[in-house]
């Protein structure tokens, strides 16, 4: 399969193909995708590119870097897909999505071994997929890699190499896939590539673990250890990425425990000064209550030594016989007449005729 032309892809990607590119420009502007203008290095300057102003992006990492400037391939800018979304006022995270295609050609680590050998087993050039996620309290971002290494539809049929992983960042993770699409491919191809220098590439399954390798003429299994002690501290490297991530989780949720109860011991403070506020307030008006009941009781018992009856006795009272109609006797009625000897008081009347 035909290498894309470099003239054409600079085209494509907004440059111009007159203008020589450095290879520690190509490698630069590579290594932090995100960023259209790198400053560009002198040829043959060794020095690291140095990393933009973006607080987002990892620490520069030599781990990307043109292994042979010398013998790379011809330059060119990469064709990246870019999504992102700018951050709002509030400093909201964005999503970014990042796409490496070696169709297009480039000088990363493991990419012109995986390229060589996808071209002579007839395969499609691999691409490569990350997305920037945000699963971690503390705020820090990590990638989703996934390696997309197509198999061949015509003879000899070759299967498709799917694969994800996390990565700490974009061009350590890419570093990865690239390395760890390269075993896969040697592994699943072992008969093809008999003869080859591929042949004493480092072998993974489709699980990812390590084969065994034929033995080099010169390094023996030598490659073969150095694959195990490479996949044996990716391993450990990935259970402490998850460690340091679970003892995050524990760190917020204990740091969110700790908010919380502060902000109830808060509120709890203000219920306890208001209720102190209300009991000294209530204190005051029972002292002055108090006072006013000692003060109207010795006006009272002046009043009395002074012989007035202020509560009046039971002159004013009722008795249980105000609700009876009054009696009156023909003798209130007879009263001022004087009485006989006898004591019979003589009254005249007047009969009537019946």
């Amino acid at each position: 399969m035909a290498r894309g032309n470099a003239a054409d892809d600079l085209a494509a990607a907004g440059s111009s193909p007159e203008k020589e590119t450095s290879p520690d420009d190509a490698t630069a502007s590579r290594r932090f995708p995100i960023v259209d203008n790198v400053a560009a290095h002198p040829a043959g300057d060794r020095r690291s590119p140095q990393a933009p102003s973006d607080p987002l992006l990892p620490p520069c990492s030599p781990l990307l870097l043109a292994v042979d400037d010398d013998n790379a391939w011809p330059l060119d800018h990469r064709l990246i897909q870019r999504l992102s979304f700018p951050r709002t006022d509030s400093m909201e995270p964005y999503v970014q999505t990042e796409t490496y295609d070696l169709e297009n050609g480039g000088s990363l680590v493991f990419e012109r071994d995986l390229y060589l050998v996808s071209e002579r087993l007839e395969r499609p050039p691999p691409r490569f997929h990350g997305v920037r996620i945000h699963d971690t309290p503390t705020g820090e971002q990590q990638w989703m890699i996934t390696a997309d290494l197509k198999g061949s539809s015509e003879p000899p049929v070759s299967e498709r190499i799917l694969f994800s992983f996390k990565a700490c960042n974009w061009p350590d993770g890419l570093a990865h896939a690239l390395q760890e699409g390269l075993a896969r491919v040697c592994g699943q191809h072992i008969a093809a590539l008999r003869g080859s220098r591929f042949a004493y590439f480092a072998r993974h399954d489709t699980m990812g673990e390590p084969m065994a390798l034929s033995s080099h003429p010169v390094l023996k299994i030598h490659v073969q250890h150095l694959d195990f002690m490479l996949h044996e501290t990716r391993k450990e490297l990935e259970l402490t990425r998850v460690h340091n991530h679970r003892a995050q989780m524990t760190v917020a949720h204990h740091a969110e425990a700790i908010r919380m109860l502060a902000k109830d011991r808060k509120l709890l403070r203000l219920q306890r000064a208001k209720k102190d506020a209300t009991i000294r307030r209530l204190r005051e008006k029972i002292r002055t209550l108090e006072v006013t009941v000692r003060t109207q009781q010795d006006q009272i018992q002046e009043m009395e030594e002074d012989g007035e009856d202020i509560q009046g006795g039971d002159d004013f009272l009722s008795d249980d016989n105000d609700f009876e109609d009054d009696e009156f006797t023909d003798e209130e009625d007879y009263e001022f007449l004087e009485a006989a000897e006898d004591g019979i008081i003589p009254i005249d009347v007047d009969e009537d005729d019946e």
